[in-house]
């Protein structure tokens, strides 16, 4: 029997709402909607509620363009793209 470690274990795996590629959820920025309804970075990824992913700002305007927030949380969103783009670069 093959047992495998903790460490090699890939965790949660996401999907970049962007570019689509999957990855391990621990490499990838995690947005959640905040009270005002706009996407912003869960630097801990712990905020409850729904999450979305991206892997950085390239792949942000690329999730514009398909209105993939819309769908990922499942409402209409009026984005503040400047302002998620900077917190996505730090």
């Amino acid at each position: 029997m093959n047992v495998v470690s903790t460490d090699e274990r890939p965790g949660p795996v996401r999907t970049c709402l962007g570019c689509g590629k999957k990855q391990p959820k621990r490499l990838l920025h995690r947005l959640v909607l905040d009270e005002r309804r706009q996407p912003v970075k869960d630097t801990a990824q712990t905020a409850p509620g729904r999450g979305a992913y991206l892997c950085g700002p390239g792949c942000l305007k690329a999730a514009v363009k398909k209105k993939a927030f819309q769908r990922a949380f499942k409402q209409s969103i009026e984005l503040v793209v400047n302002d998620l783009e900077e917190a996505l670069r730090t």
